[in-house]
Order: C-alpha cells, then sequence, then structure tokens
C-alpha cells in the first residue's frame, strides 16, 4: 500500500513487509471504476497487518503538498542507474518525482518541474477552492499506460503575459516513466468552449475557466477521457 499525506510537502510511504514484484498501482484507486480493491493481492493478510509489520516505512522531501496518489510501477529500468521498483510522486508545486521504493537510492531518480520563467502554481485565493492551500499546481491523480511507458498528469500554472498581466493554464503532459522527458510533442494546453451565456462567456459561447474550474479527481486510462 502506498499513501501520501496532504497539507505537509512530504510524501508518506506505507507498505506491509515487501510487495510481491508483480504489484503495479497505475491509477487512482487502483482501476478505472475506482474501487479502492486489489482483488489479486497476496501479500497482505490480518495476520500481518498489524503494528509490528504494517506501517510507516519512510518520509520523501518534495518541494508541495501531495493530494494526488502516488502511483507504483516495478522493475523500471533507468537509464544510467539500473533496474529499480519506482513510486511516482505528482506536487501541487506542479512537479514530477520518480523515487525507488526502497530508498535506495533515498534522493528522486529523476524530477520534472512544470515552472518555467515566469511559471508558478496557482495561488490558492485565485481558485476560489476552500480545500486546497496556498498554491494548486497538480491536483488529479496521474495515469500510466503501461505498453507505452507513458504517466500522463495534468498540472495548473499562472504565467505571465506581462508586467502586470497573466493567464491561467492547463496542460496535460506526457512523461516517459523511466526518465521524465515529454512525448508525443507535449504537452497539450486544455482548451473547450460550448454555445452559452454562462460566466466567461463571450460571443455567445461559454468557454473553460482554467483558474476556477475543477480538477477532475484523477485521470483515467485511456487518458485522453477524465473522472
Amino acid at each position: 500500500m502506498i499513501a501520501a499525506c496532504s497539507r505537509v510537502s512530504v510524501a508518506t510511504l506505507l507498505l506491509a513487509c515487501c510487495p510481491p514484484v508483480g504489484a503495479q498501482v497505475l491509477t487512482s484507486q487502483y482501476d478505472n471504476v475506482r474501487t479502492s480493491a486489489t482483488l489479486t493481492e497476496t501479500a497482505l493478510t490480518p495476520a500481518n497487518v498489524n503494528a509490528a509489520q504494517f506501517g510507516k516505512l519512510r518520509t520523501i522531501k518534495v518541494d508541495g503538498d501531495v493530494y494526488a496518489q502516488p502511483l507504483y510501477i516495478p522493475r523500471v529500468e533507468i537509464p544510467g542507474k539500473g533496474v529499480h521498483n519506482v513510486v511516482y510522486i505528482a506536487t501541487e508545486h506542479d512537479s514530477v518525482y520518480a523515487f525507488d521504493a526502497g530508498g535506495q537510492p533515498a534522493g528522486p531518480l529523476w524530477h520534472v518541474s512544470f515552472l518555467k520563467d515566469g511559471f508558478s502554481p496557482v495561488p490558492a485565493p485565485d481558485t476560489k477552492c476552500p480545500f486546497i492551500s496556498p498554491e494548486v499546481g497538480i491536483t488529479p491523480t496521474p495515469v500510466i499506460d503501461l505498453p507505452s511507458g507513458t504517466l500522463y498528469v495534468l498540472a495548473r500554472t499562472k504565467e505571465k503575459t506581462g508586467l502586470l498581466t497573466s493567464r491561467y493554464v492547463q496542460r496535460l503532459h506526457a512523461l516517459a516513466v523511466n526518465t521524465g522527458v515529454e512525448k508525443f510533442g507535449g504537452p497539450v494546453e486544455i482548451k473547450a468552449s460550448v454555445k452559452g451565456t454562462g460566466g466567461g462567456a463571450t460571443a455567445g459561447a461559454s468557454h473553460l475557466i482554467r483558474c476556477s474550474n475543477c480538477r477532475a479527481p484523477a485521470s483515467r486510462s485511456p487518458p485522453a477521457r477524465c473522472t
């Protein structure tokens, strides 16, 4: 079991004994219908889930709060670093990390930040969201497409366009699970509009408000769909 705490800039790993090599967590709550059930579990039993054998393994420092569920792939070949059981962590500071699940090494295998010059996470007051503070970056749990070795992640940024002006952007990134390198010519900016007269409407069309529209709680496989 892998858990992340929110509201603090750390990710806490909880493991029972050693997870089976074949275990993997590729999407939020283990499957696309969000059952939170691992029906093929072989390591956890009422006998070993106890205070002596099950609990906090270690704490990992990251650069922002963690609301997205960490994901996990065993036996990933990391160029120049060998084979690792990898935990992937996304933060509200618009970062994605890959760590060795066993802490060997203790530092990240790779780290990607989506904050370029003039980019920042969206300040929480800008979103009018009472649940996430002090900043909003990556909130939805990413999803991993195992056959292509791709981690899809939705990131939100505030970007300067002038001395006193800025815009809000949501982008879908496709990262290689072994390096964090962007794939498929990405990222892709999320845009949408429908006919209507709602908030932010212009010329008879209502547009996606990239600052305040709610994030999906998790990306879903196939990654073009969200839930």
